[in-house]
């Protein structure tokens, strides 16, 4: 569905590139994790392919159409759901989707049956005649979404939709996801929350420092991460020869009370805290089960920041 080769971009006065030789593709109707730390480049990435950033090199390709020569058509079959607020706070809900359906050009058959199917799939209804600047942040996201979906576009971009808000409109957004994975829709989602793109995607790229860190299908990237890890924080700095007993573990230091163990079996966790109380580790806090994506994410990361400081 989308084909890019050797984008690069770089912002007037910018001393680095936000994009620097991205080259990747997307199947049509993958939910597709567009994963990266804070000013990494997706949402450079994001504003090029939604047509809001021109192509300054390489190519964008989207439903066979070039981006650059055929934005018109690619856009009729687009929808971005961006992570501010796209609507208006004195309008109602039904207000605002009348305002967006009529943008999008739809007839008046076309309008109810998108009313009713954005409505409910959002789950909107009863808040859909409310002024919007009375919806709570969860309700907006929804809204946010619902206005995205008006057009039923073949490509749909979510920038962050579920970030801070409640559990329910959390689960609305990620049952809304699921079902456009039925209906074929290529949805390019942006996220911090791993443990929602390791359940929702078929397929992530990584970018950090406006480069490729990795791209493959999450059920390859989780076959790297197939051990548990263990994070424990003593009450004091361990001696040496009492972490030997945990040696089998792997234990890594990441502060001098804080060492990170692999266990291949969750039933190892409870030998490793017999050894712990065995030889007088106090355990101040433990955390157990991270998402195998999280840290196989950040382990990329640290990988891409010592290249990024090897370079002149």
């Amino acid at each position: 569905m989308i084909q890019i080769g050797h984008l690069r971009h770089r912002y007037a006065k910018a001393a680095t590139l936000a994009l620097d030789d991205i080259s990747f593709s997307i199947p049509r109707g993958c939910n597709f994790g567009l994963l990266g730390p804070n000013g990494a480049g997706k949402t450079t990435l994001l504003s090029i392919l939604t047509g809001l950033q021109a192509v300054q090199s390489g190519s964008v390709s989207i439903a066979g159409m070039d981006l650059a020569r055929d934005s018109r058509d690619i856009k009729s079959i687009s929808a971005l759901v961006p992570q501010d607020y796209a609507f208006y706070l004195g309008l109602s809900g039904h207000e605002n989707l009348r305002f967006f359906a009529d943008v999008y050009g739809l007839s008046a058959v076309q309008w109810r049956d998108q009313l009713d199917y954005c409505v409910g799939v959002c789950g909107l209804e009863e808040m859909l005649h409310k002024r919007v600047a009375q919806y709570s942040g969860g309700m907006k996201r929804r809204l946010n979404l619902a206005i995205g979906l008006l057009n039923t576009p073949k490509i749909l971009y979510l920038d962050e939709p579920t970030v801070g808000i409640d559990a329910l409109s959390r689960q609305v957004i990620i049952d809304a996801m699921q079902a456009l994975r039925a209906q074929s829709t290529t949805v390019i989602y942006t996220s911090h929350y791993m443990e929602e793109v390791e359940a929702l995607c078929d397929e992530v790229a990584i970018i950090d420092h406006g480069r490729l860190v990795a791209r493959d299908s999450t059920a390859n990237l989780l076959q790297q991460g197939s051990q548990q890890t263990l994070l424990l924080k003593f009450a004091e700095t361990p001696s040496p020869s009492a972490l030997q007993v945990l040696r089998k573990w792997q234990p890594q230091a990441l502060h001098a009370e804080q060492y990170e163990l692999s266990l291949p079996q969750a039933s190892d966790l409870e030998e490793v805290m017999q050894l712990c109380n065995a030889q007088q580790l106090r355990i101040k806090e433990a955390q157990f089960g991270i998402s195998r994506l999280a840290r196989i994410y950040l382990s990329l990361l640290q990988d891409e920041t010592r290249v990024a400081a090897a370079q002149p």
